[in-house]
């Protein structure tokens, strides 16, 4: 079943679709065909002298096929639907947002726009099917429009529109309209008394509207019947006139048209940077690209006054509702518009998700906080630029604690949109969540924890200086004098040692997201990229003009911070090792770095100063105030709004946004690390000791002893509460820490 795009106003009711078209010839006044080509005019649309706004007639066309659709389902309500729109609707226009309007008026919940050419992509095809990897032109001569568009052909269907191009001037109707000028000029004289009766007052104008209706109706016919036969003829009823129209004449009128046609398809390859010999094919769309002509045209075997080569054409199973087919085979595809929240651990954790395109906008949530979800819930739904609906997922079950984005707010895929707690064997015996939020100290009594010391990891013979656990857990880098060793978590054994000099100190370490890279800084003026798996070195960063000392991957893994005696903080590609950027602002030894959550700052700590870094520009936003002699360690809480630097002052925490001070930890200290839920801190302390500090309410809970000398870092295990510190006295210790209550 399909529906004309017509509305016909019957006192105060709409009618829609098929039954508009049977009753325009009863009120040419109150009918209106193509109403989307009305969307992009301003003012009212007259029907029957009332102006109705174009939205409440696309509200009504929906409600229509709503009611229908749910009358063929037996009842069942529908709340979703796809609604196709032209490419040429900017994604942050009006238009789109007309369209949305409209759908959720008609009564859906959820509104997916997915762009005609894209829709297209997906229609079944009669025989030859576009290869994956290939550029595509859909060609859509439709009812009311022409649009042209590139469209990348993805596996699966996962196609990608390149660029686009559109005549709104210039369709199907247009070409009708050919036909009923050439109809009136061969046969005016027989015409004349309908159109123009004698006669004065509204009934003979009326007369003469419903003969121009059948009339341009006849010529649509016309039209339909060269698409099969060299010669029509055909009798107008009304005025008994036998029509006699020849396809080599109707090819001769419609050429200037489709000459627009190709015109903008040539400029929609120039601009986009393509020739016509660069495409895979094209894509036939709309009911008047059935007629031979434009078959001919696009083959190559008539020139309309481009120069076009011939191309390989693909044809949609019915190419006048191909657009529909295809959106109804998108539709379909709906379980697979979904991403998983990134990096699910077994204790309180932010959220982030793969957004396809990197930004989209917030619909709603579908879980609200504090309700649990099961795996493979979807938590979220969100629009992405191109209009369609996207929706946030789990792999595993849990509960969710906050949100941190409201509907109709942008999003991007590298915001934290959510803090979930998934199901797990995390003790987390305290009831409630630390909320970071406000940075507020809170007047609650303070965390309780038990601290059971796991292992003591023995094998270095000089100073353990850092130490990084792998991103799934399994493993712990440390550093010393003696190299580096890899060892396995789970028996506490060396599994790998990566070599260098002998007189090498190595500094710091860092895993990559993945895990497959380990960076690794030495007193030699140079930082070194590890592979994992097979303990080689990749890649040497030379640049620094003394020993480097810390080093840290961006989130996405794409980039390596490292800091040095030069008093300069360097960003260089873990890939290449090519030095993309040079950050100069500190005054003395720059000693440790690290990434917010979302890459977009760094944080560096110094001898003298302690800088906070836009890394998309390269630039000092500002100097943390509060360490006036020596910061060495540094970390950003798991939701970054909050930073915590070490130093022989204390350990300061700092609002994120502001760079205000929101609490200062006292006693020493070489380093320091947040829990994956954020609601402890670690630091190492020159007093042979660590601590374990409640955020939320700034007291020391825990003392770590057991190293004999200086501990010299610290670092937590990304999955459960699982600590491992280092020290001068050539151990690293992993020490297992529960909540209680």
């Amino acid at each position: 079943m399909s529906w004309p795009a017509s509305v016909f106003a019957d006192g105060g009711n709409l009618i829609v679709g098929t039954l508009a078209e049977r009753r325009k010839r009863i009120w040419p006044a109150a009918y209106r065909g193509e109403i989307k080509r009305d969307l992009a005019r301003d003012g009212a649309v007259p029907l029957d002298g009332r102006g109705y706004p174009t939205h409440v007639l696309v509200t009504a066309v929906l409600g229509a096929l709503k009611a229908e659709a749910e009358q063929q389902l037996g009842g069942q309500s529908l709340t979703r639907a796809v609604v196709t729109v032209p490419a040429s609707y900017d994604p942050a226009g009006p238009l789109r947002r007309v369209m949305i309007s409209a759908a959720e008026a008609a009564g859906f919940v959820d509104v997916d726009l997915l762009a005609e050419p894209v829709a297209a992509a997906w229609s079944p095809l009669v025989g030859t099917e576009p290869e994956p990897g290939s550029l595509m032109l859909v060609y859509d001569l439709g009812g009311g429009t022409f649009e042209g568009a590139l469209v990348s052909v993805g596996e699966n269907g996962r196609h990608e529109m390149i660029a686009h191009a559109a005549l709104h001037d210039c369709g199907g109707r247009d070409l009708d309209q050919i036909l009923f000028d050439e109809i009136l000029g061969l046969y005016g004289p027989g015409l004349e008394p309908l159109l123009n009766p004698a006669g004065p007052g509204d009934m003979y104008q009326t007369t003469a509207s419903r003969t121009r209706h059948e009339l341009l109706d006849f010529a649509r016919a016309v039209k339909h019947q060269l698409t099969d036969i060299a010669v029509v003829e055909d009798v107008f009823s009304p005025a008994g006139l036998l029509v006699s129209m020849q396809r080599e004449r109707f090819t001769q009128l419609a050429s200037p048209t489709l000459a627009r046609t190709m015109a903008c398809c040539q400029h929609l390859l120039e601009n986009a940077g393509y020739g016509p010999d660069k495409l895979g094919g094209v894509l036939l769309v709309g009911g008047s690209s059935r007629i031979p002509v434009v078959t001919d045209v696009l083959e190559g075997r008539l020139g309309v006054g481009t120069d076009w080569p011939g191309q390989q054409l693909f044809s949609p199973v019915d190419p006048e509702l191909a657009v529909v087919l295809g959106a109804a085979a998108w539709a379909s595809s709906v379980s697979t518009r979904r991403t998983t929240a990134a990096r699910p651990n077994p204790v309180e954790q932010p959220a982030r998700w793969d957004i396809p395109g990197g930004r989209a906008t917030m619909v709603r949530w579908l879980v609200e906080p504090g309700e649990r979800f099961d795996a493979g819930a979807v938590l979220a739904r969100v629009r992405l630029t191109d209009g369609s609906l996207f929706d946030l997922a789990v792999e595993a079950p849990g509960s969710l604690i906050h949100t941190h984005a409201e509907p109709g707010t942008p999003v991007r895929d590298a915001d934290w949109l959510a803090t979930t707690l998934p199901s797990g064997p995390a003790p987390l015996g305290s009831a409630g969540a630390a909320d970071l939020r406000g940075f507020e100290r809170s007047s609650r009594p303070s965390l309780r924890v038990e601290v059971t010391a796991r292992a003591t990891l023995k094998g270095h013979e000089r100073d353990v200086t850092s130490a990084a656990f792998s991103p799934d857990g399994a493993l712990l880098a440390t550093t010393s004098k003696d190299g580096t060793r890899l060892w396995d978590v789970a028996t506490g054994r060396t599994s790998l040692t990566l070599s260098g000099r002998k007189s090498l100190v190595v500094h710091g370490c860092a895993f990559s997201p993945d895990g497959k890279l380990l960076a690794t800084t030495g007193s030699d003026k140079t930082a070194r990229i590890w592979d994992v798996a097979s303990g080689r070195q990749t890649v040497t960063l030379t640049g620094h003009r003394g020993p480097v000392y810390g080093c840290a991957f961006s989130p996405d893994g794409s980039l390596v911070a490292t800091t040095g005696t030069d008093r300069t903080v360097r960003l260089w590609g873990s890939s290449t090792g090519k030095n993309i950027a040079t950050l100069n602002g500190h005054r003395g030894t720059v000693y440790g770095c690290a990434f917010s959550p979302d890459g977009r700052l760094l944080v560096s700590a110094g001898a003298e100063s302690t800088l906070l870094w836009d890394v998309s520009v390269g630039e000092a936003l500002m100097s943390l105030p509060g360490h006036t002699n020596f910061a060495g360690g540094c970390a950003f809480s798991p939701d970054g709004s909050l930073l915590a630097t070490a130093g022989n002052e204390g350990t300061r925490l700092t609002d994120a946004g502001s760079g205000s001070t929101v609490a200062t930890l006292p006693g020493s200290a070489q380093s320091c690390a947040f829990s994956p839920d954020g609601r402890l801190l670690a630091t190492a302390s020159t007093d042979d000791t660590a601590l374990l500090w409640d955020v939320s309410t700034g007291a020391a809970i825990a003392t770590l002893t057991g190293h004999s000398s200086t501990v010299m870092s610290c670092a937590f295990a990304p999955f459960g509460l699982l600590l491992a510190t280092t020290s001068t006295d050539m151990t690293a210790r992993l020490w297992d820490i529960i909540y209680t209550p």
